[in-house]
Order: structure tokens, then sequence, then C-alpha cells
């Protein structure tokens, strides 16, 4: 079975090595040069493996933005395996928790096999939860037959619910990506290749695929055939109550694996997102923390609490204030940089990690932030904020707990200085 694979590298060369043993197999491959992008693509496509191109020097001061994209890589990949890649054995791997390392020059073979067996653990996990997830979807579907004239043998309560697709000839260039089921009349020459061309789709992973027989021709599929990646074989003479509940429970399936995967997905993404602001959540940041593993350099902490947030939600509403809320939060994300981390720390409370950067630069986001928030007209509400900022330039044994929390300390002290302010520890 084809799969999805995501390669993730800033040197071509690595990506171009990796690729090529791939696209033989005719792998689904996509790629990314950015951590944005790549973060993205986990999020919103169906991958099963990621190939992610280690640093070549690798140093846990110099290559800090690496390991907080990889923790948060890993957060979302959930169960997708990672593989690290690397240039040669003798390169120092980051400590950081791989699926699997392969050497660019790995043969094959010996790549595909170490893949494909990561993706049967994933697909055992993926399957273990299917009976946890409730299907509420319509009854609509979409069957596509196979060098049939007429598909007279399918019950009428099939042919009401469903829409036919009847294909003549094979092959074809459409991947049929809305089917929900594939039937392959066997007495075709070409049968055995359109079965095995649909098999090695990604988007038809978990499509029946049905080789279907009118009871004399039952022989031109042999026992070997089962390596096509067909689901079952049906008999077209069987009782119509037979056919109708072996294709609808075959859909079924299909449709639940579906949204499964829908569900998972989205809640891979939402158990990390706080709904009301769409910033990360507390959780999300504790995981973060807990997975960082290097001494602090050129790292700065922004702890933002809304002024006189209690007041105005006493005055306006809950609605009103989770809109300020929200409205702040955006701000904040306008003027960080793509490579910082914002998350709400709990209630009116901000926190943004910035890595690689200055203590002149962090201070001026800082202020363009508070500046911005107050120039803002928000409704009859004065919405203003009070900052502190942690700033680490020389190498620090510090962690960045212990950072966050002076970053609160001097946020409490902007607030009591009477609030919309900056408050830098020096």
């Amino acid at each position: 079975m084809a799969a999805n694979v995501l390669i993730i590298d800033q040197n071509d060369s690595n990506s171009s090595l990796i690729a090529s043993k791939l696209q033989k197999i005719h792998y689904s491959l996509a790629f990314s040069k950015s951590d944005e992008d790549s973060l993205r693509i986990v999020s919103d496509q169906s991958i099963d493996v990621v190939f992610l191109s280690l640093p070549a020097d690798f140093s846990e001061s110099a290559n800090s933005l690496f390991l907080d994209f990889f923790s948060v890589l890993k957060q979302l990949c959930g169960v997708i395996p990672i593989i690290g890649v690397i240039e040669s054995e003798d390169q120092k791997i980051p400590p950081i928790k791989l699926d699997d390392i392969v050497d660019v020059n790995v043969n094959q073979e010996t790549l595909i096999s170490r893949m494909n067996a990561l993706i049967k653990m994933k697909d055992l996990f993926d399957d273990s939860l299917l009976g946890a997830v409730h299907l509420d979807e319509s009854d609509a579907r979409k069957i596509v037959a196979f060098f049939y004239d007429n598909v007279d043998f399918l019950p009428k309560s099939v042919l009401t619910d469903a829409e036919i697709v009847m294909i003549r000839t094979w092959p074809t260039a459409d991947s049929f990506s809305d089917a929900d089921l594939f039937l392959i009349n066997t007495n075709h020459h070409q049968a055995k290749e359109c079965c095995a061309g649909l098999s090695l789709r990604k988007v038809n992973k978990y499509k029946p695929i049905f080789f279907t027989f009118d009871g004399d021709n039952k022989d031109n599929i042999d026992k070997h055939d089962v390596n096509l990646g067909f689901t079952d074989i049906l008999n077209v003479k069987s009782n119509p109550s037979i056919v109708e509940q072996r294709l609808n429970s075959a859909i079924r399936y299909k449709k639940l694996y579906e949204t499964f995967s829908k569900k998972l997905r989205k809640s891979l993404y939402l158990s990390a997102i706080d709904s009301t602001t769409e910033a990360y959540n507390r959780s999300f940041l504790e995981d973060y923390l807990k997975n960082v593993r290097r001494d602090l350099s050129n790292v700065a902490v922004i702890m933002l609490d809304v002024d006189k947030f209690k007041s105005i939600n006493d005055k306006f509403g809950h609605s009103f204030a989770d809109s300020m809320l929200k409205h702040v939060s955006n701000v904040i994300k306008r003027y960080i940089r793509a490579s910082d981390i914002i998350a709400r720390y709990g209630g009116d409370e901000f926190v943004v990690i910035m890595n690689d950067v200055t203590k002149a630069v962090a201070h001026n986001i800082a202020e363009r932030i508070r500046e911005r928030i107050d120039a803002s007209a928000f409704g009859d509400a004065q919405c203003a904020v009070s900052i502190g900022l942690c700033c680490v330039e020389m190498k620090s044994d510090a962690s960045l707990y212990e950072a966050i929390l002076i970053a609160d300390k001097f946020m409490y002290a902007a607030k009591q200085a009477g609030g919309n302010s900056v408050k830098i520890c020096m």
C-alpha cells in the first residue's frame, strides 16, 4: 500500500536522495522547507510518515529553534511516525524522541521495510479506536463499477441510495477520491491490473474493493490475488439481500474510518488550542516546557495581562470579555515572529516565548504590542495591557519555567505601577 510521506528538509540533496528511493514505489510525497509549512501540512493532510532531516552539526545552543520546532511537530503528529535523516552514521544525533533514524545512503529495500513497519504499527493503533467512533454521516454513497455495461445485479435499495459510476476502460487518470466502494468484474482481462492500481493509491486505502463473479468465473481469482489489495469476493448471483448487506457493511466501515480520522486530527489540533483566543493552551505549553532540553541563551519571555479585566468582565459580560481576549491574542500574533510561541497562560494572561532574539528586539516587540492594543477601539471599554519581559542573552542554566516566573513578577510590577506599560528584567 502506497503511503503519504512528508519530507521536511532545508537541504535539497537529502530530500532528493530519500525521494528518489520512494518515488520508484509510487509513494505520494509532500515536501516542506519551513517549520510553519510543515506544521500546517501535518495538521491539514493525511500523513502516514514524516522524514525529518537532522542538523549536520548539532549543538543545543546553535539549534534551539530546531528543538522547539520538533517539540511542536511531535505533539501534532500524535501516532504518525517521525524518521530522522542523517548524512553519515557518525553524525551527532539531537536528544529528541524519533521513531527511527536512517542514513541518506540507506538502500531502498531497507528504507521501505523500516518505514512500512512503522506505518503498520500506526495503522493498528488507528484501527483499534474505530469501535469508539459513532457514525452519524448521511447514507449517501458512491459506487464505481469497472468493466460493466450495467449493474442490474445490485439490489434496488442500493441503487436508490447510491450514485453508480461505470468505467469500461483501464487505466484511467481519475483517482475517484469521492468513491465509497469499487466493484471489479473479474471476467475482464485487466481486472487484476485495475485492482492493483486502485489499491496502490493512498486515497483508496480504506475503500472496499470487491472482485465480482457471476457464479461461473470464480476460478479467475486464485489464492495469490489476495496480495492485489481487494477487500472481498462477491457473487453477483447471490441473494440480493446478501449482496446488499455485504456492500452496506463494507461502506459503513469505510465511513467509520473516515469519521474517526477526521475526529482524531481535529482532536489533536483542538487539544493544543485554546478555543477562545486560538492561541496554544496551558496544557500544550506545559508539554512544550517538559520537552525543551537546553540551556537558555538569547531567549525572551513575555508575560502579558489585560488591565482591569475583571471589571470589564463584570460590566460588559463574558461574551464581550472573551471577544477582547481574542482581540489581544490577534494583536500579539501580528507582532511576534512565526517561530515564536504564544499561549494562553490562564484567565486573561498570555505568555510568549521567543528564541534567538536580542533584548532590544524583544523589548521593541513588547512595546509595539502594548501600543497597538492601547490604540485599539474596543467598544465602550478601554483595552490596555501590562507586560513583563525576561530576557536571557548570555548562556544560562536557568529553565524556561524560571524565566516565566520572572516575567510574571515584572508583569505584576507593571500593573502595580498603573498598568499599560512594559517592565523589563535588566
